[in-house]
């Protein structure tokens, strides 16, 4: 369920968020109340309040750790796209100064590939259905274009084994931005995030079992709060899938041509 909520747009996710945790301290809030008539709650609420502090913390400790991998795996997501669109262009500005007709394959299969990325592969990682095992068609054509090419003279040496190491560093990121779009939160840990919800909730339930309204206060303010945190993690979740943020392809756009 958390995986298609994830899916949604921002908007939705935040709305279908909210409504789960409200719903949480719904059904913990009745189970509390019922259980309020047997004469043994009458002696939780004494030992309740001990337990929010832990509870608390360690709820907090791991929302940090989940939210320090998402906000990372956001930066490499954003730096996997720029060092692709980086080693391209360095391609593209080494074939200058091969002789014109290697260049000018050398910018074509560039070319080919930045629309490769844009009309299928892009799409395909989106879907988690593009692979790694195969490499682009138009980058393997260029590398062997590149490595069938004789150097004559030492500057075209240079140019040829540096347009080599870009064309690999670009097949390196496009692999990275693949995998790293499989990445996600594991179902463990959005499970034990929300049994640690519910946890503080009947906490704070058993602390207030003779003040109705404090705990229904107290149950609403905690639930707002766990679902924005919830929120921004689902929204940054999946940076190169559909739903909440996604990265785009923008800086290899802008190195296509007319």
């Amino acid at each position: 369920m958390i995986w298609w909520i994830e899916l949604q747009q921002t908007p939705v996710i935040a709305v279908m968020t909210l409504a789960l945790c409200y719903a949480i301290a719904l059904g913990v809030f009745i189970l509390t109340r019922l259980v309020a008539r047997h004469p043994v709650t009458a002696e939780a609420k004494f030992i309740a309040p001990v337990l929010l502090t832990p509870l608390s913390l360690v709820t907090g400790l791991l929302i940090a750790f989940l939210a320090a991998r998402v906000w990372t795996n956001l930066d490499r997501a954003n730096g996997y796209v720029t060092e692709e669109a980086s080693a391209t262009r360095e391609a593209a500005l080494l074939a200058e100064a091969l002789p014109a007709d290697t260049g000018d394959r050398v910018r074509e299969g560039l070319q080919l590939h930045l629309h490769f990325v844009e009309i299928q592969d892009w799409p395909e990682m989106l879907a988690g259905t593009a692979s790694v095992r195969q490499p682009p068609p138009a980058l393997r054509d260029t590398l062997a274009v590149l490595l069938a090419f004789d150097a004559t003279t030492s500057g075209q040496r240079v140019a040829q084994e540096r347009a080599v190491v870009a064309i690999e560093r670009a097949l390196e990121a496009r692999r990275g931005r693949i995998l790293l779009s499989q990445a996600v939160i594991a179902p463990i840990q959005w499970l034990v995030i929300f049994v640690l919800d519910g946890l503080i909730l009947a906490t704070i339930g058993l602390v207030h079992l003779d003040r109705r309204p404090a705990a229904i206060a107290g149950m609403l303010l905690f639930s707002t709060g766990i679902a924005c945190v919830l929120t921004l993690l689902m929204i940054h979740d999946r940076p190169l899938t559909p739903g909440g943020f996604v990265v785009q392809p923008a800086v290899l756009r802008q190195l296509r041509g007319p």
